[in-house]
């Protein structure tokens, strides 16, 4: 299977060219993009293009490069000297910028200066490219409780994007389902599950756990029921319908093993799966067209949990590229943040992996879950990831 990670590839292969990993001899455990060398180098060059790209004007020639930089500032947090003064005649004139470029600089906006500039989004987000940008415009003023009133006339009125914002700030909260539940019989019963539990607050890391197909935990050899470490927040943090947003809750079907050429994500095997409706509708329906039905019976007695129709109404909005993997992301970059030593992703599970200073792998929850899921006879259809009450 061709490896499905293909977000920032722009940025990537300019770190590609920068390294030429593929050229050090690689081991299952030493992985030369996670040595202390490499992270410092590659830390040093992004600083040095941030600071070089970050005040060069918005247009045509410029937004590969700067929507680059955007991604760069993301991945580390880092906040370029003087740019936060630029921000609001940049917002001033978005306006005029394409629909990439207004879906990167909101999405750096939403992660690096959070409610900053609610007051100057407010003045044009109604002039945006698209209902998803839109999106992105109103979930930052949200943020600030700030929630202008939408238009008839204006075309993100109808849009899905609009329902899944109202849905997400109007309805009424109600309270996460137990772990117990997904014990259930009558949820997917005969079949393994692998059970993403998380918190509602995505700063707090969350585990993975194995159901069998006989309803029970898979445990360790004292009987003690195996929990993974596993982060489901993106580093944006934005909501779970918007590409890069945090994973969203809910069925993913499960379509193998794979390991990544992307460098951040690193050598170890991973889980690749897809949403409803991802790459068509066969892959997680078949030839059933009756699609919400179809995902309801799935869930079974957990359907009145509405939260878990997340993973169904992100892929029909077009959300894409989630698996479960691991990660040579430097952690250093979030030794501040309450999910240190984890490492957030675009929006996909990512579970902690430790390096030293040579590239040798001496800590990894994302093997050892693998490494449990290949002792299994009867292998998973299904990824379920749940905030849960009881975390």
């Amino acid at each position: 299977m061709l490896n499905k990670i293909s977000k920032k590839q722009l940025f990537t292969s300019f770190i590609f060219l920068l390294f030429t990993i593929n050229s050090f001899a690689q081991s299952s455990t030493t992985y030369f993009f996670a040595s202390k060398h490499c992270r410092d180098s590659v830390t040093n060059k992004l600083i040095e293009q941030i600071e070089e790209t970050i005040s060069l004007p918005p247009n045509e020639l410029n937004y590969k490069k700067l929507s680059e930089t955007f991604w760069a500032m993301e991945l580390m947090l880092y906040v370029p000297k003087g740019f936060e003064q630029k921000i609001p005649t940049q917002i001033k004139n978005l306006s005029q910028t394409n629909a990439s470029f207004q879906h990167s600089f909101l999405e750096m906006l939403y992660t690096i200066y959070p409610k900053k500039f609610t007051s100057y989004i407010a003045t044009i987000w109604e002039t945006l490219a698209t209902d998803k940008v839109k999106a992105i415009a109103l979930e930052y003023m949200a943020n600030s409780n700030l929630f202008p009133l939408i238009q008839k006339t204006n075309s993100f009125y109808t849009s899905a994007y609009n329902t899944a914002y109202s849905k997400r700030w109007k309805q009424k909260k109600t309270t996460p389902p137990k772990k117990k539940y997904f014990l259930n019989p009558q949820f997917l019963s005969g079949q393994t599950v692998l059970c993403s539990f998380q918190s509602t607050n995505r700063d707090q890391p969350g585990y993975l756990m194995i159901r069998n197909a006989n309803g029970k935990w898979r445990t360790d050899e004292n009987n003690v029921p195996l929990k993974f470490p596993q982060l489901a927040r993106s580093i944006t943090n934005l909501p779970y319908y918007l590409t890069n947003g945090n994973t969203p809750q809910g069925l993913f079907k499960i379509t193998g093993l794979d390991t990544s050429n992307n460098n951040w994500i690193g050598p170890t095997t991973n889980l690749q799966m897809v949403l409803p409706f991802e790459n068509g509708t066969e892959i997680f329906f078949g030839n059933d067209r009756l699609f919400e039905i179809f995902y309801t019976k799935l869930l079974g007695p957990l359907k009145k949990y509405t939260s878990l129709m997340e993973t169904f109404e992100a892929g029909k909005l077009g959300r894409s590229e989630i698996i479960a993997h691991g990660t040579t992301i430097n952690p250093a970059y979030y030794h501040k943040k309450k999910y240190f030593p984890n490492t957030p992703s675009m929006g996909c599970l990512c579970s902690p992996e430790s390096w030293n200073t040579k590239g040798e792998r001496i800590y990894n929850s994302q093997a050892a879950w693998i490494n449990e899921l290949k002792k299994i006879k009867k292998q998973p259809t299904y990824l379920i990831v749940a905030d849960i009450s009881d975390l």
